[in-house]
């Protein structure tokens, strides 16, 4: 994969942030003075996997379809994938709220099952991506920002039997984030904020540092180095 472009800086970030969510949600929380901690951690990583897997779905998959050879097969490979991991978030949801439907199911299988289907959901996502820079290397940035504007205001819910691609998958998008913010709003639901795409300007790791977002630029100097124009001399200092 190309590592020096925006669209593959941020689905990898991306897919590392939802590792790390899946990571926390298994984590036991026993703290008797917090103890919706666990429901929060898992719903936190329902969430931030669910609009992803719609933000691609908006933004990525038309074009690797008419763009990238092979690119029907690519997204066949990759909404099979990608389907499978909504219906075990669907199951996961049901299980947490202790829907009937789930109630029986067991937790150490389930997130087995989740922990499979993610690994590979964001390694077939990582060949689309691929294919995609490949053909259309000179517009990553704009991708990279459709894919994180998307996953602003994109579902926060699994909905695995609505439609995925085309029309009715876009209108179906828009109906559930509506729908989505509503229920989120009234349940006072956090909601993590998307990986956002990388700057141009390579932050230095003291820059990276004190905004506490180091996830980008792990070879960049030490500190940033400017070059300014003296006012009187007119150089270079």
């Amino acid at each position: 994969m190309t590592h020096d472009d925006s669209l593959t800086l941020t689905i990898e970030a991306t897919h590392r942030s939802l590792e790390q969510r899946l990571r926390e949600a298994r984590r036991p929380h026993r703290d008797p003075h917090r103890p919706r901690d666990n429901y929060a951690a898992t719903d936190t990583f329902m969430a931030a996997t669910s609009r992803h897997l719609a933000a691609v779905e908006a933004s990525l998959l038309g074009r690797v379809r008419h763009q990238v050879p092979d690119g029907e097969q690519l997204c066949h490979h990759y909404l099979q994938a990608a389907r499978r991991l909504e219906h075990t978030l669907s199951l996961l949801k049901g299980r947490l709220y202790g829907e009937a439907h789930a109630i029986h199911l067991a937790w150490p299988e389930l997130w087995e099952t989740v922990g499979s289907e993610l690994g590979e959901h964001n390694r077939i996502e990582g060949e689309l991506v691929e294919a995609l820079v490949r053909c259309r290397p000179d517009e990553t940035d704009a991708l990279a920002r459709q894919v994180f504007e998307s996953e602003v205001s994109g579902p926060t819910r699994p909905h695995p039997y609505t439609p995925h691609t085309g029309l009715f998958g876009l209108a179906a998008r828009r109906m559930w984030a509506w729908a989505d913010r509503l229920w989120d709003a009234a349940e006072g639901r956090v909601i993590p904020d998307p990986v956002a795409p990388p700057h141009h300007r390579h932050d230095s790791l003291l820059a990276q540092y004190l905004v506490a977002d180091p996830k980008f630029d792990a070879d960049a100097t030490i500190v940033e180095h400017r070059h300014r124009v003296h006012p009187k001399a007119g150089g270079v200092t």
